[in-house]
């Protein structure tokens, strides 16, 4: 039955689909058993006075909105930061759920240089890494200008205050797996540009260009995973390039170039290279053999990751070179080239090198040439052809070098008939393997300290 209610305040709210109390149980009413449910068609009213005081502090609607926006949806903005409130932990204060947006949180960068692909936050600087540009801004300050042009930092509330770019058109594409810091250094790849580049105080360095620009031009155009750590304990900024190989080559296998045929990566199809950067040498010192999915240093030790599982390198329990528990160490290889006088045809007779016993050249090629290899000189053959070893003499070791030339110009002499072999300059490749050798612990580490080749000089 209807009724007439007299409402005693003329400014009140009346608000659609009031709730009610419904029981699940109508025997048993008690509170716990009472769910919460909105009525359709039921009203209530609510007075618009705090507390209900006479003469008390009223609220409003306000201003109601007339303005729609046909086009309200989600939007992603790859060029834009966005920061929420502050979180202290000293102070139990956590606004990290609270993007106000009555204040300047957000920030934005140029979009012609793409997406942002990586943030690092440096003291009071944030580095921003797009896919062409590489920029930092200040956190916390706000840069104003004097009338020469030189910024002045000043305390602003601004929590991303101005953004300055670094000079040069690198970025670090869209691979922010390859990012690395130590100390003050960062380092990452632009595979846009074929480049490694190095950020330190004295801004972008391409540090591709130490004698490696046409291999890393040509390597990262194929590469789609491009991961960089740095080892602490060897000082060194580790970079790992892989690619998928193509069908054709998935049916044949993959063989690493520097493991052998026993590489620790021979379970995968994918073609890789692992390679590694030294500061006090100022160039790309090293390539392995191992095929990380992602690295990192701690308390001084180097980690990496494959296939979801952590290994430590530099352990002294495991045989050297025997990466991620494989059946037998890989090969330690040296790649060097004698080319003294490059403008002069040279004959070389002799190889001799300094280091440990187990050495062996694999391989010896000139322009003109190739020679028979010369084995270690703690290991015998049989064989049709005699054989030649390193010989030790005063601590060091020589080796007479035979030609192995088949066919060259009309006239000339080659072959094992002949002594040495011609050229402009030598490709020589030096190994050192023992796959049954013992644990590092018990065994002295395979050192090479220098090679040369005995050469006389045929014309000027």
């Amino acid at each position: 039955m209807g009724a007439n209610i007299e409402i005693a305040y003329f400014n009140t709210f009346i608000l659609a689909g009031g709730s009610e109390f419904e029981s699940n149980s109508h025997n048993d009413r008690t509170i716990a058993d009472l769910d919460i449910v909105n009525k359709p068609g039921k009203f209530h009213i609510e007075e618009s006075r705090i507390k209900g005081e006479f003469n008390g502090k009223s609220v409003d609607f306000g201003v109601r909105a007339h303005v729609i926006d046909d086009e309200y949806a989600q939007r992603t903005r790859g060029n834009a930061l966005i920061h929420s409130g502050i979180f202290n932990a000293k102070t139990k204060v956590n606004e990290t759920n609270q993007f106000s947006i009555g204040e300047p949180i957000t920030k934005a960068v140029d979009i012609i240089n793409g997406s942002i692909q990586k943030l690092y936050a440096e003291d009071t600087n944030l580095l921003i890494f797009q896919e062409n540009k590489v920029s930092a801004a200040l956190i916390d300050k706000d840069a104003i200008f004097t009338a020469e042009g030189q910024p002045l930092t000043t305390s602003t509330r601004l929590v991303i205050g101005q953004v300055g770019a670094y000079a040069g058109k690198y970025g670090i594409s869209k691979n922010p797996e390859s990012f690395a810091v130590y100390g003050g250094r960062k380092y990452f790849s632009d595979k846009n540009r074929g480049v490694i580049l190095r950020l330190s105080q004295d801004g972008l360095t391409p540090i591709s260009d130490a004698g490696m620009r046409s291999f890393f031009r040509d390597t990262l155009n194929n590469a789609n995973r491009i991961y960089g750590m740095y080892d602490e304990q060897k000082n060194k900024y580790v970079i790992s390039l892989q690619a998928r190989a193509d069908k054709k080559s998935l049916s044949k296998g993959f063989t690493s170039k520097y493991g052998g045929s026993f590489s620790s990566t021979l379970s995968t199809q994918d073609d890789y290279n692992t390679l590694s950067y030294d500061e006090s040498s100022k160039g790309w010192v090293s390539f392995y053999t191992y095929k990380p999915s992602f690295g990192f240093s701690l308390s001084n030790k180097f980690y990496t990751y494959n296939k979801a599982n952590l290994w430590e390198h530099y352990r002294e329990d495991v045989k050297r070179c025997n990466f991620y528990s494989t059946t037998q160490s890989d090969p330690a290889i040296v790649e060097l080239v004698l080319n003294d006088e490059p403008s002069t045809v040279k004959n070389f007779h002799t190889i001799a090198y300094e280091g440990t016993t187990g050495w062996k050249m694999t391989s010896s090629t000139t322009d003109m040439h190739q020679a028979f290899p010369i084995i270690e000189s703690d290991v015998s053959y049989s064989s049709s052809v005699i054989p030649v070893n390193f010989v030790r003499k005063e601590n060091k070791y020589y080796g007479h070098i035979r030609n192995n030339t088949s066919q060259t110009s009309s006239g000339e002499i080659v072959g094992v008939e002949s002594s040495g072999i011609k050229g402009y300059y030598n490709k020589i490749k030096m190994q050192y393997w023992k796959p049954s050798e013992a644990i590092a612990s018990s065994v002295d580490k395979a050192e090479l300290y220098s090679v040369g080749s005995e050469a006389v000089y045929s014309s000027k």
